[in-house]
């Protein structure tokens, strides 16, 4: 019962029947809840279904009570008064240019300890206290995006994020849809198969897209070009390589998916084609010889225009222990055609690509990061199992397909970032596509 005269003094929960007394009968009542209408000029009696959810939390409702003679009466009404839940928004400030605000709520049981700002999954600045503000770095903000994070005494988190995109003012809108493939991992690099899709977030050249389609990936069949390291430094090696490749194969490949093997030597060899034949692709892996030099960036390049006109869902996966040393395309041609291919590329760095050899790892985690792949360094005690976090990848996708409205030009390269409402998670997914 809503009355003028007094306020509820127990928890509201579910679905309620709010049952308002405005001290008459013969006129309209309005009600909101959170300054959201909910019911509008309804008659006696004045009575409404509200479902609060299964978590007392404080509402303000809202009543607005007019007479038959047109005399208005108001008066407002918290339920669950101090029941806060966890929430942060983050929203720049209006006078300075680099400082952002975080407005935060918390339970009373439960209270705010830290605040932190984000960058590139690694907090860089935290305040433990009111008021919770940030000067953002230029490097930061001209990536259009900060994320805010709230952790509260019991280590419960919430996220926020706020993006530079703002109005598109433009006669020449277009609407389009855009497929991605994305990987989620913890902070431990663990990758996740059940993360909830409402957590997670698109940004299209700084434009929020909107998710049309959200599945499981590996329900999709996939082609996957193996890449294996066949030149002559891998001769004492090439035996347990094509091993652990083998697995990855019988492990990875189900019906209705392709895989192609290419030989990484002076001149890039394709051992077999595209086939979903595990028995033959297992024979071409156990066959190879190695011998001659090392054409890295020539043999990805190989595998990119093999892949390019597959309608599965695809991946480059590479095997090698040095860098490129015979190659006819430059680390600039393989940037350009990995980033346009929208295919993502794994690496195994071998035994032999010694940490010194700092700037060739390097290129190869740019890569990886470029098209949604990653880097994983191995021995040879544990390369079946770098083997074996690739698999689990590709195994834990999600197939998104989000909406994007705005301007954009011919062939213009566009940004993807995709980010979650979590900050114990990160999303691996393409750095971008060009508009067609």
């Amino acid at each position: 019962m809503l009355s003028r005269d007094a306020q509820p003094q127990s928890e509201v929960t579910g679905v309620v029947n709010l049952l308002v007394d405005p001290g008459f009968d013969d006129g309209k009542v309005t009600i909101s809840v959170d300054g959201q209408k909910i019911a509008d000029s309804i008659r006696a009696p004045y009575r409404v279904s509200v479902d609060f959810g299964p978590t007392p939390i404080e509402h303000k409702i809202a009543i607005t009570a007019i007479t038959a003679s047109k005399k208005r009466v108001q008066w407002h009404t918290t339920i669950n008064r101090g029941l806060q839940t966890l929430t942060v928004k983050v929203k720049p400030s209006n006078d300075q240019p680099n400082l952002f605000l975080a407005t935060v709520t918390a339970p009373k049981t439960d209270p705010v300890t830290t605040v932190e700002l984000w960058d590139g999954g690694k907090a860089i600045a935290s305040v433990n206290e009111p008021p919770y503000q940030f000067t953002v770095p230029d490097n930061v903000l001209q990536t259009g995006f900060v994320q805010v994070t709230a952790r509260t005494k019991s280590g419960d988190e919430a996220a926020d994020f706020w993006s530079n995109s703002g109005d598109v003012h433009t006669e020449n809108l277009e609407v389009r849809t855009v497929p991605i493939f994305v990987s989620v991992v913890d902070r431990n690099g663990q990758t996740l198969d059940n993360v909830d899709p409402s957590l997670f977030k698109i940004l299209d050249n700084g434009s929020e897209g909107k998710i049309l389609e959200f599945g499981r990936a590996f329900d999709q069949p996939i082609s996957i070009a193996l890449l294996l390291d066949a030149s002559a430094s891998m001769t004492y090696m090439m035996g347990d390589a094509s091993k652990a490749a083998m697995g990855f194969v019988q492990r990875t490949l189900k019906a209705g998916d392709r895989c192609e093997v290419i030989g990484i030597r002076q001149t890039p060899r394709r051992e077999i084609d595209l086939t979903g034949d595990r028995v033959a692709v297992t024979k071409a892996l156990g066959s190879m010889q190695p011998k001659g030099q090392t054409a890295l960036y020539d043999a990805i390049t190989t595998a990119i225009r093999h892949l390019q006109n597959e309608k599965n869902r695809r991946a480059i996966v590479v095997l090698t222990d040095g860098s490129d040393n015979s190659s006819m395309a430059s680390y600039e041609d393989v940037e350009k055609a990995v980033r346009e291919s929208g295919i993502p590329v794994y690496f195994i760095a071998y035994e032999s690509l010694e940490p010194t050899a700092s700037a060739d790892l390097d290129r190869l985690k740019f890569l990886s990061a470029e098209s949604g792949g990653f880097v994983a360094e191995a021995q040879r005690h544990d390369l079946a199992a770098k083997y074996g976090e690739i698999e689990r990848d590709l195994r834990a996708q999600f197939a998104i397909r989000y909406q994007i409205s705005d301007f954009a030009k011919r062939n213009e390269w566009r940004k993807v970032r995709v980010v979650l409402n979590s900050p114990k998670l990160i999303a691996r997914t393409i750095g971008g596509y060009f508009a067609p």
